[in-house]
Parts: structure tokens; sequence; C-alpha cells
């Protein structure tokens, strides 16, 4: 089958959640069909940048845009009924050149990843069409305590109900939709009324993020996560300000370890409190997660699965979490990810880690066990390789049927 992945950043190398997720889905993809990725990036990352070597075929379509294009399409999404989410990611190339892909008989199906590129698949009902729409952003929005003032983020509140429109629609337009939890599929289906959306969860590879064993520092908190994004910039601080000083009352020297890419200043600040590092940038940051007894997850708002937990139970890592990104990890009866909702629970949690070795290695057994049964990405993309079966028997039914004139019993 060849098919047309629409995603709307250039998703090399695959660093952050989004982009891990294009990755995998691109290298499950190839097993067995031919895929074009039609994306956007701007001209300094295309700078001789090429896919990974591990996405042999991939044939790549690039759309770069600017600041510029990205200036004028905010500016005139102020004018819209529509989502910046979607107004923003507007390439009139791509749509032309899609466009014609698909008049020449080039495109079998359609793959869009997230609702921004869903506008560009809406024409093409001919076409089977998937929509891995991931999170829902308007549950994203709802579960917002507060939006910093600042230009990067006001967006956001111009955007709330019209992405919870959008939502509410743009299921329609797709045969499969997919979305991480349960709890991301019962919000679109109340506001859409969809009986298409398919659960998809994020995954893991489990051989990268292999199980260790190993030593590591018995009194060293680590916070592993993209840190240009609003919900895990508050987390950071949050648990910094709020709960490592609770820790250090019963755990005095107890080390707060923040690792991750682009944190802005009111991270970086971080790093003049006692026992808080601030660790930017970092090539791998496996080792700095192997390297603690413990991993947080204080993330206060938004939706989906953390990929941040995944890595560190695929590691053999125990995690503190706010119930918010606990739940998609509990199988029903037990969870290897401790929940807490306050400072003080968060910190007993973790203090509980810090000073029972055993119990840490019990969780850190129980976290890896539930990774190989739930989240390796095989499981992951069941859905997807089921839907595309049946794409796939009803093509040949129908040629054997043009073939022969008669139905195959």
């Amino acid at each position: 089958m060849r098919i047309a992945y629409l995603t709307s950043r250039y998703p090399f190398p695959p660093i952050g959640g989004d982009k891990m997720r294009v990755y995998y889905t691109l290298r499950y993809l190839l097993q067995s069909h031919e895929v074009t990725l039609y994306t956007m990036a701007s001209k300094p990352k295309l700078n001789g940048h090429s896919h990974h070597p591990d996405l042999q075929g991939l044939r790549l379509k690039v759309f770069p845009m600017g600041k510029a294009a990205y200036a004028w399409n905010g500016t005139t999404a102020l004018f819209s009924d529509r989502p910046l989410q979607t107004r923003l990611y507007e390439c009139p190339d791509l749509v032309q050149t899609l466009d014609a892909d698909v008049r020449s008989g080039a495109v079998d199906l359609l793959f869009a990843h997230l609702i921004r590129m869903a506008e560009y698949a809406r024409p093409y009902s001919h076409l089977p069409r998937i929509l891995d729409m991931a999170d829902s952003i308007s549950l994203h929005y709802k579960r917002m305590r507060k939006v910093f003032w600042d230009p990067q983020w006001v967006g956001t509140r111009i955007d709330q109900n019209r992405v919870l429109r959008y939502e509410a629609e743009a299921p329609k337009w797709f045969d499969r939709v997919l979305l991480h939890t349960r709890e991301d599929i019962d919000w679109v289906r109340k506001q859409s009324g969809a009986t298409n959306l398919v659960q998809s969860r994020m995954g893991v590879d489990t051989e990268e993020y292999a199980f260790r064993e190993g030593p590591c520092h018995p009194r060293r908190i680590v916070y592993c996560s993209k840190l240009d994004y609003l919900p895990n910039i508050d987390a950071a601080v949050y648990f910094a300000t709020e709960v490592f000083p609770l820790v250090r009352r019963r755990v005095p020297d107890a080390e707060f370890s923040v690792v991750g890419f682009n944190p802005p200043k009111s991270v970086r600040a971080l790093a003049q409190m006692p026992g808080v590092e601030v660790r930017a940038n970092v090539p791998d940051v496996r080792p700095e997660v192997t390297g603690a007894a413990v991993s947080v997850a204080p993330i206060r708002f938004g939706a989906g699965i953390q990929n941040k937990i995944l890595q560190a139970l695929a590691m053999g890592v125990p995690v503190v979490a706010t119930p918010l990104v606990a739940k998609p990890f509990n199988d029903g009866t037990s969870s290897p990810v401790l929940a807490a909702a306050t400072p003080q629970e968060v910190a007993d949690q973790v203090v509980d880690i810090l000073q029972r070795p055993e119990f840490r290695r019990q969780l850190a057994l129980q976290g890896r066990k539930l990774i190989e049964t739930h989240f390796k990405w095989d499981q992951v993309f069941a859905p997807v390789d089921k839907f595309l079966d049946s794409i796939t028997r009803k093509e040949n039914r129908a040629d054997t049927e043009f073939c022969t004139g008669v139905r195959p019993v």
C-alpha cells in the first residue's frame, strides 16, 4: 500500500514524544508498505539533514517554512474560526504537491499526525484515512490551571473554544482516530459522538531503553523532560520549590537533577537552590535517568501518556507521579507508578523509595513487566495493523471481482 504520512514537524532526530511517535510509526509502516513523508521544516534544520538510516525506503517531501510564514499564518488565524493549531501549519506548497500526488493515483491511504494536519486529509473522502490524534488538546486546555503571560502561550486562551469545536468535527473525516488513553477517547467521544476512536498507546523501544539493575546514586531524584513545553516547565518548578524542600527535611543529602532540552530561564534558575542541578541538552539522557534512585513526573496539567514515565519504567527506575499522569499505567489491580496528589504526598512517596532499596527494586521489576506487557511498539500498533489488513483484504477482493466477475466465497 502507498501511504502518504503527514506531519507538521521534521521528525529527525526523534527527540520528544511527538517526534518519537512519528519515527516509530514510520518504521512500523515501512515494514510492509511504501511510505512518503510530507513534512515541514525551517530552512536551518534542513541543513544537510537526512532521515534516520533505520528508515530504509522512506520517501521524503519537505516543505520549508520560515518564521515569516508562521508569523503570517498566526496573524491571519486571529480572524478565523479555525484553531491556531491548524492555521499555523498551513503550507500551500504541501497542499498542491499532495493534491497532485492523490490525483495521479500515487496515494492509497492518508495518515495524518495530530489535528494540525487533519485539514490536509479532509478533502479526500474517497481514500482511507487515519488520524493519529494522540491526545485531546481541548482536554489539555480544560485542565490548565494557569497560563504564563508570555507571547508563546497567549494563543492558548484564544484557541480553547476553537479546538473544542474542531475536535468535535475532525474525527468524522477519518476511518480511524487513534488516541493514547481511554480518558482521551471518552472525552472526544462525548464532544463528537464519534464511534471510530481507537486506543493506541504511546510506546517505548525496550531495546534502546534496556532494563538496568546496576548501582545508582541512592539519594538522587531525576526529572527528565522536554523543558520548553509549558506543563513540563511547571512540573520542574513545582517539584523544586514545593516538594523538594519537604524531601530534604527528611533526607538532607537528597539531590534533584532536572534534565532536558531547551530549559527556559525559570528552569535554569532552579540550579541556584541547594541540592538542585539543571543539566541542559544532554546528548543521551539514559545514564542520567538510570543513575537516579527515583524519577518524578509532577505534571499538574496536560493529557495523554508521558514518554518520560515510559522510558524510566523500561530502564528499571521507579516513578512517582501526579494522579493525572499515573492513571494510564494502572492495569486495574496495581501500578508501579506511585501516584501522589499533594506536595507532601509526593515527598512521602519519594522518601519511601530513597530509604527502602528493596522496595525500589520491587517497583523496578514491576515497571519493566508492565512495559513489556502493554507498551511495546508492536502492541501499540496492533489496531493500525488490523485496519490496514482489512483495507488490503477489501482491495484484493475487489480485484478478484473485477478480474473474474464473480464474488469470492
